[in-house]
């Protein structure tokens, strides 16, 4: 046999009254009961609020009411319909609205179990506590003793569902913290190694600039060197002269021996440049 959980969830039937403290609302609740037995609940709601508006005490009318709202799937309404019901000194009402309460906190956490998982726990919570009032109230309802049972397990299930989704959102948490943490720690490299390249790049613009200066400086060295070399070239030349005009009488005849006429030792020497070439000849 195959162990299918159902939970009863079937409303007790409706409740019908001939007390004639309720003489205006009878008409509408019986009519209320015709449309609910032809399954036309919205229909069967409508004629059960007039009896609610004529007599707002009927704890009949609020829980028959209950039963319609139910029927639609209006679990919230419905909740509250048995609630006022509750305040019947009828035991066996009592019980009943108590038991249909519990279902209907069940099927209301239902809805909400996948979009509201911890909205869904605590209809399962009340729901149980419902069931065991009404277990507690008449110890044979074996209707009411499996759907605790039924909605004891349900609940374990969705609380684990719960743990594990919380699990879930600590993990991708620290998954997105780690990812920025690797973001946070690849741009600080970046960023480091922006700044070496920069210094780098700073650093070879400062040889360069050291080095175009070493070059401007060289050939100011070298014209001084330069010029000191026309210095030294000047000077000889005057030195020359003097060697020349220096001459005592009996050399300068022994130079015009050998050249024959003054004039071209003085063409000679107007031409051959710097004096110190032709001192060498000498």
């Amino acid at each position: 046999m195959k162990n299918v959980l159902i939970i009863i969830l079937s409303a007790y039937s409706l409740l019908f009254t001939a007390n004639n403290s309720f003489a205006s609302s009878t008409g509408d609740i019986r009519e209320g009961n015709k449309l609910y037995k032809q399954e036309k609940y919205s229909e069967a709601a409508d004629r059960y609020r007039q009896a609610v508006k004529q007599s707002p005490d009927s704890d009949i009318a609020h829980f028959n009411l209950g039963d319609a709202l139910y029927k639609k799937g209006q679990y919230k309404e419905a909740i509250d319909a048995f609630t006022k019901a509750l305040s019947t000194d009828n035991k066996n009402l009592e019980a009943k609205a108590i038991y249909n309460l519990a279902n209907s906190k069940f099927k209301l956490g239902s809805q909400s179990a996948d979009s509201d998982i911890n909205s869904a726990i605590s209809m399962y919570r009340e729901a149980l506590d419902y069931y065991k009032r009404a277990i507690d109230m008449k110890a044979g309802d074996k209707d009411a003793k499996y759907n605790h049972e039924l909605v004891e397990k349900k609940l374990k299930v969705l609380m684990d569902r719960a743990k594990n989704q919380q699990k879930d959102q600590n993990s991708n948490k620290d998954n997105d913290q780690d990812k920025k943490d690797k973001q946070d720690s690849s741009k600080s490299q970046d960023k480091s190694g922006q700044q070496n390249e920069d210094k780098k790049q700073q650093s070879g613009q400062q040889d360069k600039q050291d080095t175009g200066s070493g070059k401007e400086a060289g050939p100011k060295k070298d014209k001084g060197q330069s010029a000191g070399k026309d210095e030294t070239k000047g000077t000889r030349p005057s030195g020359a002269g003097k060697d020349k005009e220096g001459m005592t009488p009996e050399e300068a005849r022994m130079l015009l021996d050998a050249y024959g006429q003054e004039g071209t030792i003085d063409d000679k020497h107007e031409s051959s440049g710097p004096a110190s070439g032709v001192l060498k000849d000498w």
